[in-house]
């Protein structure tokens, strides 16, 4: 006999019953019905067949097929009949047995709640079950466990954990291993031979701590960490949207900014309030900024980064206008909150207690600046940084130039008049009177031209003739007689020019504003809710503010207009209530995030999604002790690096245990290191450090990107950059949504729609094929071998060659037998290539295969993965 997914839970909990606790609407029932019942039955006023599901005395009322439920009657009961037999929900996933068979248990029971219910709703409704979710709640620095192995505060919490589960930590990596791990955590790059064998050799007792403090003054510590934060903010070089995906030229100079950010270890509350409202926090317009100032506008890019069509041919651009404002919600709830509040523009959060009016509240935050009824298009948002004296000096410049340009204009204007009358040569005599009188009509003053007339010259176009139209450059460019004003054209031209090449380079910036703040307050728009998330049904005008869930009797809202600032200081008071120390989101997010990148998880293993759908923490103790820790030490992430890297938990070795992975086979406890795979960029700049041929210069305009004639995308152009600027770290190559660099895409650089809360790491096919067949590799590979004879002498044995490899590779010593195994590769390699015709001016046998096996160690997994 057959049973049903929904008979087996049913006999589950039938042959449990007396186990069973006692089930109530408030924390059992109303998720499920939430998830899938209540958009169309209460939410939002909606209400089909008359009932609505969300309390428990309005499902005892029912709609206009009765009552729902009958309590302790589940075979009376209309809801329970319908969710077995599916025919609800109809729209969504049909419920799972086991929620089905909690509704079944709840009536069973008596269909109780936890509390006295109201009457009738009005307004968003938050309850108690919800509020006490623990991501919700106040931060607390918890007392730290005594635990006598422990270095710091890290050790005693991970360790107490690993105690109640019986789990020993695993011993202390070898010190080549440790300055390995170091080196990529914090500067993303490998350290060299001679690094990893002083660090080997240091007797110091604080060798380890110092080597921690030099890799955080490394100017590359800001590229390492400066690309994490990019991903989650959607940082891109390119408009996204559409197939369009128009550059952005300026988008860099953000990047620069974070960059220098984290090398400054700017204290990450004033780095938020900068990225939310740098430009709320300099005189605006924006005149005469002072660098500082001028890196507070920059830092607003952060709020530019989200997909935006507006600026390229679009079928609907009233929706791509709000997409925008959509995606920018969307990335600044789940950078700083945690939350997935991009859900609830649509409809109340299904899983989560965020109602739909919160994502408008948020909303309401940014609208000043992107207001889509009075659009800029993104090239109008640009903002020059030049000073009011720059702009002086290049309006006289331009006037200048225009008095040079004027010097040619009687010869224009002498062979305009004769171009004209030979144009007019082809018009019949009898018509050639009213054909002149149309043309020079056209060439002063096209106004004053009758219908009859345009439509004459319309048929007749080679009759309009100005002083750069079609038919006058012809004659510049046949005629032997106006060879004269040719040569003067073009002086004129590169006088002019030379003139213009004196302005101040105009450099603009990519930040947010609000026209507001140019001196017009009646530019603020109003923000509507959706209904539906439709634009074309707005709804309630909404205030702006942050979540309810923080405060549901007292709703946390902003001002909507501070009287104070030329803006309208909406963000900047967000800023401010979110970096205050009180908030329970923000601290924990990015100290997760900053778990996250050390030790390959998170203590919150989904760092977008504090929710109720997302991963609780492992060590909530822990993770609220760091948040807090991090609050009170001046929100300095360097001073978390030290605090993390220097725990034994971080320093354990990363060997597999049987014991420990049949208790905790995720490593969610932390009883060893885990290994990581290089991440896409620093896999590239670790092959391009290790063949010697990394370019170190930072900042600036991004290393252009084309497609090669393997229609694949890769780094550089196709004639050579000069300076070997193709081989910048990969931070600063372009990184466009639409195209991106094949090599970096196919080890799961993220393409940003709209940020990247946590990379995806895959093993696919194409990886290896790649590794084997890339122009890029086999060059480097090429490089590496010649760095390997270098290092080792050209002339010395296969043995010596291929040891030197290892090393330089690796950062370690090989076995005696890990050099057999190369060596005998090499030998046989050259064996093969050498049986080959030599042609004059062909790569000897040897070195060929040295670059083989350069490419074998350039591929493989010790080279691609840290432990």
């Amino acid at each position: 006999m057959k049973f049903s997914p929904y008979l087996y839970a049913l006999l589950f909990v039938s042959a449990h019953s007396s186990a069973t606790a006692e089930l109530s609407f408030e924390k059992d029932v109303r998720p499920i019905l939430k998830a899938h019942c209540f958009h169309c039955h209460g939410e939002d006023g909606h209400a089909k067949g008359d009932l609505d599901v969300r309390l428990k005395h309005f499902l005892e009322k029912g709609g206009e097929s009765g009552p729902s439920i009958v309590p302790g009657k589940p075979h009376e009961s209309l809801l329970l009949e319908v969710v077995k037999n599916g025919e609800m929900p109809k729209a969504d996933k049909k419920l799972k047995p086991e929620e089905i068979t909690v509704i079944e248990q709840w009536i069973t029971q008596g269909a109780k709640t936890l509390r006295p219910e109201p009457e009738k709703i009005t307004g968003p409704v938050i309850t108690e079950e919800e509020r006490a979710w623990w991501s919700f709640q106040p931060i607390q620095r918890p007392k730290v466990p005594v635990v006598k192995t422990a270095r710091n505060a890290v050790d005693a919490f991970v360790r107490e954990t690993l105690a109640k589960t019986k789990l020993s930590p695993s011993p202390e990596a070898d010190r080549a291993t440790l300055i390995r791990r170091a080196y990529f955590d914090l500067i993303g790059l490998p350290p060299t031979d001679a690094q990893v064998q002083a660090f080997v050799a240091d007797a110091r007792p604080d060798a380890y701590e110092r080597l921690i403090d030099d890799l955080l003054r490394s100017p590359q510590y800001g590229e390492r960490w400066g690309r994490h934060w990019l991903d989650v903010v959607g940082y891109a070089d390119s408009e996204g949207y559409n197939d369009t995906d128009t550059p952005r030229d300026t988008a860099w100079r953000y990047r620069d900014y974070v960059i220098r950010a984290f090398n400054a270890d700017k204290p990450f509350d004033q780095f938020i309030r900068e990225q939310l409202a740098g430009d709320e926090m300099i005189p605006m317009p924006p005149k005469d900024l002072t660098a500082a100032q001028k890196d507070l506008l920059t830092a607003t890019g952060y709020l530019r980064m989200a997909p935006d069509g507006t600026g390229s041919r679009n079928d609907d651009a009233e929706l791509a206008k709000n997409v925008v404002l959509t995606e920018t919600v969307k990335i600044v709830s789940s950078s700083l909150l945690g939350m997935t509040v991009g859900c609830a523009e649509c409809h109340d959060h299904r899983y989560d207690p965020i109602p739909q009016v919160d994502f408008y509240k948020l909303r309401a935050l940014f609208e000043p600046g992107m207001d889509w009824k009075k659009w800029r298009a993104p090239a109008l948002r640009e903002i020059s940084l030049l000073t009011e004296k720059e702009k002086a000096y290049a309006a006289e410049l331009e006037k200048e130039a225009k008095v040079i340009e004027a010097e040619l204009q009687p010869k224009l204007d002498e062979l305009r008049d004769w171009v004209f009358q030979q144009e007019l040569l082809k018009i019949p005599e009898p018509k050639r009177d009213y054909a002149r009188t149309a043309g020079l009509l056209w060439q002063k003053d096209k106004k004053q031209l009758s219908a009859e007339q345009a439509e004459y010259l319309e048929n007749n176009p080679f009759l309009k003739v100005g002083n750069s139209t079609g038919p006058l450059n012809l004659y510049l460019a046949n005629y032997k007689r106006d060879k004269e004003l040719a040569d003067m054209q073009a002086a004129v031209a590169a006088r002019a020019k030379a003139v213009r090449d004196r302005k101040p380079k105009n450099e603009t910036v990519r930040a947010f504003a609000e026209p507001i703040a140019y001196g017009n307050k009646s530019l603020v728009p109003a923000t509507l809710v959706f209904m539906r998330g439709n634009m074309n049904s707005p709804g309630a005008a909404v205030n702006p503010g942050d979540l309810t869930l923080l405060n549901p009797e007292h709703p946390v809202e902003f001002a909507s207009d501070d009287k104070v600032l030329p803006t309208t200081g909406r963000r900047l008071a967000f800023a401010k209530h979110l970096t205050d120390g009180k908030h329970p989101l923000l601290a924990r997010v990015l100290v997760n995030r900053f778990w996250l990148h050390h030790f390959g998880r998170g203590l919150v293993n989904t760092p977008g999604d504090f929710g109720t759908q997302g991963e609780k923490p492992s060590h909530p103790a822990l993770l609220d002790w760091l948040a807090a820790e991090f609050m009170e030490s001046g929100w300095s992430l360097k001073h978390l690096h030290r605090l993390m890297m220097t725990s034994a938990t971080y320093r354990q070795s990363s060997a597999k245990r049987p014991d420990a992975e049949r208790v905790d086979a995720a490593n969610a406890l932390y009883w060893r290191m885990n290994v990581r795979r290089l991440e896409a960029e620093t896999l590239r700049d670790t092959i391009l450090a290790t063949t010697h041929q990394l370019n170190l210069t930072p900042y600036g305009p991004p290393v252009p990107i084309y497609e090669d004639a393997n229609a694949q995308v890769v780094v550089g152009m196709e004639k050579p950059m000069g300076a070997n600027q193709e081989n910048r770290r990969s931070i600063y190559v372009t990184q466009r949504r639409s195209t991106p660099v094949y090599q970096l895409a196919a080890f799961d650089a993220p393409q940003m729609e709209p940020n990247c809360e946590l990379r995806n790491v895959s093993t696919v096919a194409p990886q290896s094929l790649l590794m084997m067949n890339s122009a890029f590799l086999v060059a480097q590979s090429r490089e590496f071998a010649q760095v390997v004879q270098k290092h080792a002498g050209v002339k010395t044995d296969a043995r010596t060659q291929a040891a030197t490899a290892w090393r330089l590779a690796y950062g370690t010593t090989p076995t005696a037998a890990d050099v057999s195994e190369l060596e005998n590769y090499l030998a046989e390699q050259t064996a093969i290539l050498s049986s080959r015709p030599l042609k004059k001016g062909d790569t000897p046998p040897a070195d060929n295969a040295l670059a083989s096996l350069c490419q074998v160690l350039l591929s493989s997994n010790r080279f691609m993965y840290v432990d």
